[in-house]
């Protein structure tokens, strides 16, 4: 029997008793970190995208309502932060409609629709934001432009089925049924 076959078992046996705390920060220690990414497309009553003018993107190009994740926060519990300090709304997290990762950084793009609060722009972070149907979308960043368009006919064809587009059963399967919710 060699060293590895009495050795890694023992090792297993140690990091399995130890208090999960400590497994917590040596896995932090020892692994890459990324930065985690929260955005959508937001539809008002009228089926239309809200879109910002970001005071630190770049200069004439629109985007999602969205930010970086907080420790201990929800993919959904960090999109509905971020649209309530950029724009003072209350939103409905409908589904998660993509991701994409780079080395350093993931990013998820939700579906939402407005639910409450009035419009007021923060205007430490926002320039601008005003609804767009999908045949005006401003210029925006090619691949953000592609997940907009791909929620706005999802959405359409949707509402032409005349079927219930609100959280389908995969995405509350992902999203996990309790605290990690959509709209919880």
């Amino acid at each position: 029997m060699g060293l590895t076959a009495t050795v890694i078992p023992l090792l297993a046996r140690i990091w399995r008793m130890a208090p999960p705390r400590l497994r917590g920060a040596i896995t932090w220690a020892v692994t890459g970190k990324v930065i985690v990414g929260v955005s959508g497309v937001l539809l008002t009553d009228a089926q239309q995208v809200l879109l910002l003018r970001h005071r630190f993107h770049q200069a004439g190009i629109w985007g999602m309502p969205g930010g970086w994740l907080s420790p201990g926060e929800t993919i959904f519990a960090c999109w509905r932060r971020e649209v309530r300090e950029e724009l003072a709304l209350e939103i409905v997290v409908e589904e998660i409609i993509g991701h994409r990762s780079t080395s350093r950084t993931l990013e998820f793009f939700l579906l939402g629709r407005i639910s409450g609060g009035q419009l007021a722009i923060d205007p430490i972070e926002i320039v601008e934001a005003r609804p767009f149907s999908e045949d005006e979308l401003p210029p925006m960043e090619r691949f953000h432009k592609k997940v907009v368009e791909q929620a706005l006919g999802a959405r359409r064809e949707c509402l032409s089925e005349g079927g219930n587009c609100s959280l389908d059963s995969r995405s509350k399967a992902a999203a996990g049924e309790n605290r990690d919710s959509p709209n919880a």
